[in-house]
């Protein structure tokens, strides 16, 4: 056997124990179980942890068989919550402690038994856990049921793997390694019932993965945004399809300057000339009269001129 890093009582041992299967036959009872079943749940809440733990650490040996003492407890216990179940609830702040108590004992047991065979802080860590919660998470796979240690509620796993990490980290260091056993237990303890009292609980996953991918994107668009405004060309480029700049327009030409509008004749130049008003006859309504000067005109009336 390897040595236990807290050479507790064995009446304390077998307080945590009954504390486990008490649990564990009341799960059952509600479930409508007989007293076969009872018994058997109680045996797992009680010991299904410690069996686990020395099932990894091989070549060992298991606690629980080594001392069937335990296993009698669990049967008696699962036998008199089968029966008296009533009764058993008047004593629940007991139970309480005693089940907290047993989570400090067995995470404090479990990592010392890990480092005592030659593990590292994280595998040490995790068989400590085990053992002082294993025994919940087969009870609940037993009965076919979502394990309570792995969902959203009070602080109760965290508590044991706080408690084993703080131990390994005191005993694998030598910090105060003399006190790392009551230092865990303490811990786990005080974890427990402050968050029964303020009402701390773990909270399920929430996905943050939308607010993370605005706040990335938000900067890039504004980026591209800016490089396509600086690789765009001008509206006019895009109508004329020219890509450089459109010179202003001017009063001079391309080939030369507009020669002005005059009234003279027409020259040789090409310049145009100004219209004169064609002459004509002032009628009796005081309207002008033209007449185009032509060969085949018309006599003029008397009256007119």
């Amino acid at each position: 056997m390897l040595e236990t890093a807290l050479a507790i009582p064995y009446w304390l041992e077998l307080a945590a124990t009954i504390a486990g299967a008490v649990f564990g036959a009341l799960s059952a009872v509600r479930a409508r179980y007989d007293i076969f079943g009872v018994c058997c749940i109680a045996i797992v809440a009680g010991l299904a942890g410690g069996i686990m733990r020395d099932v990894l650490l091989q070549d060992y040996g298991i606690y629980a068989f080594q001392k069937p003492n335990l296993i009698i407890a669990c049967v008696i216990t699962g036998v008199a919550v089968f029966y008296f179940g009533k009764l058993i609830t008047y004593f629940d702040p007991f139970v309480d402690f005693l089940d907290n108590l047993s989570v400090a004992l067995w995470a404090v047991i479990g990592t010392g038994k890990a480092l005592s065979a030659g593990l590292d802080i994280v595998p040490a860590v995790i068989l400590g856990t085990i053992t002082a919660n294993g025994g919940g998470i087969v009870r609940d796979i037993c009965m076919n049921r979502e394990p309570e240690a792995f969902q959203a509620g009070t602080v109760y796993v965290s508590a044991a793997l706080i408690g084993a990490l703080a131990f390994a980290l005191m005993k694998q260091n030598h910090l105060f390694d003399q006190y790392a056993a009551i230092t865990c237990v303490v811990l786990v303890l005080g974890i427990r019932y402050a968050a029964l009292k303020f009402g701390w609980r773990t909270r399920p996953a929430r996905d943050y993965s939308d607010a993370v991918t605005q706040a990335v994107a938000k900067p890039v668009k504004h980026v591209v945004s800016r490089v396509r405004t600086h690789r765009r060309p001008s509206r006019a480029a895009q109508t004329t399809g020219l890509t450089g700049k459109i010179p202003p327009v001017t009063a001079k030409g391309v080939t030369g300057s507009m020669p002005p509008i005059s009234s003279g004749s027409p020259s040789n130049t090409g310049s145009m000339a100004a219209v004169s008003a064609p002459s004509g006859v002032t009628s009796t309504d005081g309207e002008n009269i033209y007449y185009p000067e032509s060969d085949d005109q018309p006599t003029r009336p008397e009256s007119e001129t």
